[in-house]
């Protein structure tokens, strides 16, 4: 993010006198978040003041709503612009763990620091929340966690204000485990934590229907001739869409592979060699065995799409990007080694999951032949061909030509996936 908008952020914050508390992982604001969300309270009476500031700040400022998750105790918004990208989870007058809070809100504002003029979270009392929010929401905690906490409670004792809401018996406990917490000990913790603490199974079920019917995650696969750019783009824009969506961008070669490859669960060894220099190298399969193959990934498409991608995506901000896609059977069968009639494969189309966004990928053939000399021109160009006729009667698909400068072509490609992104929330309704 450019540095003046997210210094504007908190310096507007504090000009209208909005109330809020960053709470961890801020060392290096109002500069950069380093790499991190944004973790913000924000003080229950300011709720209303903070939701008009933070819609005008987005326009403003010409920011994409790219995700949001809303929840009724902590909503989740990812924003982007060109080369930067945030994600913000915003505590809405508390930090709770269910319906009850973690450590009391006044407790929490009573020990605000100033840090470059963003205020801040005393950073022992953001060990302790950090700690307990981990434990609270995994059962156990990881080292890094354990760590922190121990590192600032160094010969000291967890005071009893900050674990009011916690029985005397996990005080207790933590304060004498504290320079030992072993898993043993964070599972025993948990335990009688859990006696104060418990969350409803119909806790968040609202937020959950609404993800249902709008999912936060994203799709995107990349299609395009060997030297088309699909491995160089998709390595230039991820940095970007990883700040948005706060490292939650997985990526995937031609499927959703929650399914072995063929030759794997027929028990054969897979050895990666590197890039595949020849891609018609190998035969493609007689009839039958064609049938055989396109019917097993037919499986992968559909029933591990809805094992693997669609939970995610539907519950979480996040990108699946696939570098090759079930298009690619169209394009380019003999790479798949799959011989079949064209029609049995647009008929497996109308059974998978299309992904939100087709990014087709090409130029003239030329210059993608002296890029990758791996295919004769005659057949850059039947593929070329081919694909520009399945991006032009696709409206999820979007052609973008890579004969510029790759940083261009990277460009234009980032601005169309959040232009895609933000268009699920151009009438979106912000409100705390």
């Amino acid at each position: 993010m450019p540095n003046y908008i997210l210094s504007n952020f908190f310096s507007e914050l504090n000009n209208l006198g909005i109330l809020y508390l960053v709470l961890r992982n801020y060392k290096k604001l109002p500069e950069s978040t380093n790499g991190s969300d944004l973790d913000i309270l924000i003080h229950e009476d300011h709720l209303m003041k903070f939701s008009d500031f933070f819609l005008s700040f987005i326009r403003t400022y010409n920011l994409e709503l790219v995700s949001t998750i809303q929840d009724g105790k902590c909503p989740k918004f990812c924003i982007s612009k060109n080369d930067w990208g945030l994600q913000i989870d915003l505590f809405k007058g508390s930090v709770n763990f269910g319906n009850k809070e973690i450590i009391p809100a006044n407790v929490l504002f009573e020990n605000t620091r100033s840090h470059e003029e963003v205020n801040v979270l005393d950073p022992k009392i953001s060990a302790v929340l950090s700690f307990l929010k981990e434990l609270l929401n995994n059962k156990e905690c990881t080292e890094k966690y354990k760590n922190s906490l121990c590192e600032q409670f160094e010969n000291e004792s967890i005071p009893a204000e900050i674990l009011q809401n916690f029985p005397t018996e996990f005080f207790i406990l933590l304060n004498e485990r504290l320079e030992n917490l072993t898993e043993e000990t964070c599972r025993s913790l948990y335990e009688i934590a859990s006696q104060n603490f418990k969350r409803s199974r119909f806790t968040g079920l609202r937020s959950k229907i609404s993800r249902l019917l709008n999912h936060p995650g994203f799709t995107i696969a990349f299609l395009g001739v060997d030297g088309a750019g699909k491995s160089t783009v998709i390595n230039k824009i991820t940095p970007v869409i990883n700040m948005s969506f706060h490292n939650a961008v997985y990526y995937e070669h031609m499927r959703p592979n929650k399914f072995p490859s063929l030759a794997e669960a027929m028990g054969k060894s897979i050895n990666f060699e590197g890039p595949v220099t020849n891609p018609h190298a190998s035969k493609s399969s007689g009839f039958l065995g064609s049938l055989m193959r396109w019917g097993y990934y037919l499986l992968d498409y559909t029933m591990g799409y809805y094992l693997k991608i669609w939970p995610k995506k539907t519950l979480k901000s996040c990108v699946w990007i696939f570098d090759r896609y079930y298009y690619d059977y169209l394009v380019d069968p003999k790479r798949s080694r799959i011989a079949l009639p064209k029609s049995l494969i647009n008929f497996g189309r109308y059974l998978i999951k299309s992904p939100d966004l087709i990014v087709c990928l090409g130029t003239d053939a030329e210059i993608i032949y002296n890029r990758k000399p791996e295919l004769s021109i005659d057949e850059i160009n039947r593929q070329l061909g081919i694909l520009k006729e399945f991006c032009a009667n696709n409206n999820k698909a979007v052609w973008i030509d890579t004969g510029s400068s790759i940083d261009m072509s990277a460009r234009e490609t980032l601005d169309h996936i959040l232009e895609v992104m933000s268009k699920r929330f151009k009438t979106y309704r912000f409100e705390l």
